[in-house]
């Protein structure tokens, strides 16, 4: 089996690690996926840092994680600043930061949020506005969320988000 096949072979194994909820597994095969990657393709450098620090969260190595998720960016800044990527890794990156880092570091990956609507729109818009909450900015938190909501793109996004920030939108 070829280096391709190998690795293909092996993030199917570390799959079916995440599915059964063996992070220690899944994290030791996602690093031999790492070694064989080609570097030369940073998207899918992209992919597995944000795989990876995904199994690192949940093996309550936030750390760890947080340096996956920088890496994660790195790459798709590498593949193109323009390239969807990015925006999700921002998102990632920003969102890491909420939950187990500084909202001030937060809110500097999440802002400035692209123009227009759409999905990372919203999501970048919702974590400036959860950081902003935290950090007592309450007036610029709620511009935020209503931000989020305008910029979300389905029906059903836009509900999720009037509940996530429901307790930032009703303060008053």
């Amino acid at each position: 089996m070829d280096a391709e096949g190998s690795e293909k072979a092996l993030y199917r194994v570390a799959w079916k690690h995440i599915d059964a909820e063996e992070f220690s597994q899944a994290e030791t095969v996602l690093r031999q996926v790492i070694d064989l990657a080609d570097p030369a393709d940073p998207l899918r450098f992209w992919e597995l840092s944000g795989l990876l620090a995904s199994v690192l969260n949940s093996l309550s190595r936030s750390d760890e994680a947080t340096e996956m998720l920088r890496r994660a960016l790195s790459e798709a800044l590498r593949a193109s600043p323009s390239n969807s990527a990015v925006g999700v890794a921002r998102y990632m990156l920003a969102n890491q930061y909420l939950i187990y880092g500084d909202p001030r570091d937060a809110l500097a990956e999440a802002v400035p949020v692209p123009a227009g609507g759409g999905q990372i729109q919203c999501l970048l818009h919702s974590i400036a506005a959860q950081a902003l909450w935290k950090l007592g900015r309450h007036n610029e938190a709620q511009s935020a969320a209503k931000l989020a909501i305008d910029a979300a793109p389905t029906d059903e996004r836009r509900a999720d988000l009037t509940r996530d920030l429901r307790d930032i939108l009703n303060a008053g």
